[in-house]
């Protein structure tokens, strides 16, 4: 079981592996021919909002006392799942 603080320091490992994930799926917009461009960027604004997300329950984890940091680890980790799936999802489709 992780302690708060090895929690938010894995949940800024993650926050910031996204920010180079999301990084490399840019750079690589300008590789999409037109007709698929408009969709690939939808895609790119709706994992920038999933990272968002993330960066704000990080600092409520930061802040979080001991009494509900537990409900807000097991709200984080739901939604790390989803952003996980969501980017695998847009990253094979781009392949």
């Amino acid at each position: 079981m992780l302690t708060k603080d090895e929690f938010v320091a894995d949940m800024k490992a993650r926050i910031d592996a996204w920010n180079a994930e999301i990084d490399v799926l840019q750079a690589k917009a300008h590789e999409i021919k037109e007709d698929a461009k408009v969709k690939y960027e939808e895609h790119l604004v709706a994992l920038r909002a999933t990272r968002a997300e993330g960066e704000k329950r990080l600092e409520e984890m930061q802040a979080a006392t001991e009494s509900n940091w537990e409900q807000l680890k097991a709200e984080t980790e739901r939604a790390w799942d989803a952003f996980k799936d969501s980017f695998n999802t847009f990253k094979s489709h781009y392949k």
